[in-house]
């Protein structure tokens, strides 16, 4: 099992689909839109192909850290979310 975490220097164009988001994107939860907060951090868990693939989502899972307030964290998976609306 593979952890690759949003900054890893590792990461190159062939794994850049592993994360939707970037350190200060603004997010919402698809199921409750009025609830937003800013991705502070990520994490890829489960094994990574040998190849960039469409199947890569069912080896493994993006997770990420979101501050809704100042001491208020949650972790959220890649799919639970959406980019906010500006």
């Amino acid at each position: 099992m593979d952890f690759i975490k949003i900054d890893d220097p590792r990461l190159d164009e062939t794994f850049s689909f592993l994360f939707s988001f970037k350190k200060g994107d603004i997010v919402t939860w698809k199921d409750d839109p009025s609830l937003k907060g800013e991705v502070k951090d990520g994490v890829f868990v489960g094994q990574l192909p040998a190849h960039a693939s469409d199947d890569v989502y069912r080896k493994g899972r993006t997770l990420y850290q979101i501050k809704l307030r100042e001491s208020e964290f949650y972790i959220a998976a890649e799919t639970e979310l959406e980019k906010a609306s500006k």
